[in-house]
């Protein structure tokens, strides 16, 4: 079975399972669960960077999938519909809640340093701490499209359902975070640069 025949397989398994949730089908939704219940966590704790706040939005975002499986459209795609959920639930979350930045971690940036020599693992967390920074920064559409579409591997016709937007305006908006995002690292870095400058003027002086 080659690629394209394989993506028409499981479109049709995946549209099988929508009418089963439609039709309240006993096991329907735990066998969604099953499919899609790692990347909607993994999506939730990189956006908020906090498990106890992705625990929550976890948790509301399967209960909110429960109450409206019925009403989906025969034709949808189950896991932009997920992202949706769990994206609505983070913005609503965000009217109330002050985050703390500086607690945050992207898990998906840690390095892998097991093959690396100290000097090239302290230099790897440094950059990777450095870009966590940076993301955080960032506004949260610009964190939003980089999720779904770099890190998710999104399609941006996908990322478009998810964000309700038209797939033209998701490579826009994706291709502005990347330019927001090389920003940010170049000003922690410029930051990073004098403040060892300093440091070595002190210890001169």
């Amino acid at each position: 079975m080659d690629e394209a025949e394989t993506h028409d397989a499981e479109r049709e398994d995946e549209l099988r399972l929508v009418r089963a949730l439609r039709a309240r089908e006993r096991g329907a939704f735990d066998r969604m669960y099953q499919q899609h219940h790692d990347r909607i966590w993994a999506f939730l704790l990189r956006l908020t960077g906090r498990r106890d706040e992705a625990a929550d939005l976890f948790q509301e975002t399967w209960l909110a999938a429960a109450r409206h499986a019925e009403s989906l459209e025969a034709s949808s795609r189950l896991l932009p519909w997920l992202y949706t959920i769990a994206r609505n639930k983070h913005r609503n979350a965000r009217r109330f809640l002050l985050f703390d930045l500086r607690k945050r971690e992207l898990s998906a940036l840690e390095p892998e340093p097991e093959r690396m020599g100290l000097d090239d693992e302290v230099e790897a967390r440094e950059r990777a701490a450095a870009l966590q920074r940076a993301f955080y920064e960032l506004p949260d559409a610009s964190r939003e499209v980089l999720l779904l579409v770099t890190i998710d591997g999104m399609s941006s016709a996908d990322a478009a359902v998810v964000l309700g937007l038209k797939e033209d305006a998701v490579r826009k908006r994706l291709s502005r975070a990347r330019a927001e995002l090389t920003d940010a690292m170049t000003r922690l870095e410029n930051k990073k640069m004098r403040s060892q400058a300093r440091g070595a003027a002190r210890r001169t002086s």
